[in-house]
């Protein structure tokens, strides 16, 4: 009986435990972009800080601070062979890819509707474990 709880344990337990989400706190140390209701001018923004679920394991991530909605279509893949970084895009033009080893980040925006409105932007910085 004893074994049997173990075994059971085994196959429960650990595979959460092995894929489980990690929350992140990020800060971009320098964001600039491009605005369209001005002719495309070059703008920088106000450098962004945001908390991010990331589940590298399961390829997924969540934070609303960035667009990043549960509720939202987003792919992401893990590039584990040759920049070790998680690549995610969303249905509203979110994008981010974030370096599992030294949790360098790069995050853009390119909602790209007929009639653009809001800021093309891209930003850099880093996360660390929440």
């Amino acid at each position: 009986m004893k074994k049997l709880l173990v075994l059971l344990f085994s196959i429960v337990i650990l595979p959460i435990s092995v894929y489980a989400s990690d929350v992140y706190y990020c800060s971009e140390d320098d964001s600039t972009g491009f605005n369209p209701k001005e002719n495309y001018k070059q703008v920088n923004f106000n450098e962004k800080r945001f908390k991010i679920l990331i589940d590298f394991g399961n390829e997924t991530i969540v934070s609303e601070d960035i667009l990043f909605f549960k509720d939202i279509r987003t792919k992401c893949f893990f590039e584990g062979y040759i920049s070790n970084a998680l690549f995610c895009i969303n249905e509203v033009g979110a994008v981010l890819s974030v370096n599992k080893t030294n949790l360098k980040f790069f995050r853009s925006a390119i909602h790209n509707p007929d009639q653009p409105e809001d800021s093309i932007l891209i930003s850099y910085g880093s996360c660390q474990k929440f």
